[in-house]
This record gives structure tokens, sequence and C-alpha cells, in this order.
């Protein structure tokens, strides 16, 4: 065995574990605003731009104030498959 081959072999073995490593990573779903961090319309905003199909649900019935002055009480993603994913927004706002 030459000593090329025996330096090379440890390097594309270690450079082939660092890749599966970090292979879980990089096909991680991108992370969902948390319920109630920001108001309804920056959700509602945020989740439609990770391509996300936005379906909401009022608790309290249609509200009389624009989403700016709502919260979101639930992000539901269970539906969420393939290229079409909707995702179940539980939306609140004052009366």
């Amino acid at each position: 065995m030459s000593l090329m081959s025996r330096c090379f072999a440890p390097v594309l073995v270690s450079m082939g574990a660092a890749a599966i490593a970090v292979a879980p990573i990089a096909l991680a779903d991108p992370a969902l605003p948390t319920p109630g961090s920001e108001n309804a319309a920056d959700t509602i905003r945020d989740l439609k731009g990770l391509g996300y199909d936005v379906q909401l649900n009022y608790d309290n019935g249609l509200p009389n104030v624009s989403l700016s002055e709502c919260w979101v009480n639930n992000i539901d993603t269970a539906a969420a498959v393939g290229s079409l994913q909707p995702v179940y927004v539980d939306i609140e706002c004052p009366k």
C-alpha cells in the first residue's frame, strides 16, 4: 500500500462520515413561528413565505378588526404532505 493511499483513505472516510452527519440537519423542516409570538397577520405572512397553504380557523367568530390585532392560538401542520402543504392556524381576535 503506497503512502498516498494510506493518507487518502482516512480523509475520504472522514469526509463521508461528516456528510452523513450533516444530512439530517439540511433536510429538517424550516422553523415554524411559535403561536402567540407575533400577531396573526405576521404569522400568516411567515407561513406563506415558507410555502404553506394557510387555512384560518377563527376561534371566536369572524373578527371586526384587522388580523394584525389578532393572535394565534395553534398552528397545525399534521396534514402537510407533498407539494401542497396546508397548515391550519387557529386565530382569536378581540371582540
